[in-house]
């Protein structure tokens, strides 16, 4: 996830929009990364991605927030950045939780009051994912082709899934890992990949000191 600096507009119309898919489909292009859902709204953007390696995630988005500040500013006539800080992002653990995180994305213009049906949103892959219509930016996540052979079924089958899934326990959690930067999945994964990092998976439910070691190398 990213968003505008102090949370103002920096997709302001169309044209906006339209110049941030490209951008999004350069740094695709350029650094091997796969985009499986996203959607942009008027202050940020959430973008489900599979890079190569985590060396490849820091280039895409470089790329992209770099090429969007340049035409923001000379559009605008104005300087400086327009991102707040670093993106925010967790890992995730696909095999259970991918069409959840698919959803939390997707799901965004109707929390934000913006449209009363998703079909009538499009700028984000729920387009693509349910109802088929062409998209540049997606990459199928191998669990998404397996919800059928052919473009129809799949798309029957992801609004199916979409429809059943409950997130009204998930929502803050995935929220919170991602602005935490920790790893959004279920014990076992957590376990797993605890093994191939020096800092902890999810950070302890009160925080800790801040200005402490601990607390420093959890969220660093």
């Amino acid at each position: 996830m990213h968003r505008g600096n102090n949370r103002q507009d920096i997709f302001r119309c169309e044209e906006d929009m339209l110049r941030i898919k490209e951008d999004i489909f350069y740094a695709l292009e350029k650094s091997g990364c796969q985009l499986h859902a996203y959607v942009i709204m008027t202050n940020h953007l959430h973008l489900l991605i599979t890079p190569e390696n985590k060396d490849q995630l820091a280039i895409f988005m470089q790329m992209m927030a770099n090429k969007y500040v340049r035409y923001f500013n000379s559009k605008y006539e104005r300087t400086g950045t327009i991102w707040e800080g670093r993106y925010k992002s967790c890992l995730v653990d696909s095999e259970q939780y991918l069409f959840a995180l698919h959803k939390y994305i997707e799901m965004n213009p109707i929390k934000a009051k913006m449209v009363k049906s998703l079909d009538d949103y499009k700028w984000s892959s729920y387009a693509y994912n349910a109802l088929g219509q062409k998209d540049k930016l997606i990459r199928e996540h191998r669990l998404y082709q397996k919800l059928g052979k052919t473009v129809k079924v799949r798309c029957k089958e992801y609004q199916s899934l979409f429809t059943e899934l409950d997130l009204s326990k998930q929502n803050d959690t995935i929220t919170q890992a991602t602005l935490r930067g920790e790893v959004y999945g279920s014990a076992n994964f957590h376990q797993h990949i605890e093994k191939y990092l020096t800092r902890p998976t999810k950070l302890s439910a009160h925080g800790g000191d801040r200005k402490s070691k601990t607390y420093k190398n959890q969220v660093s």
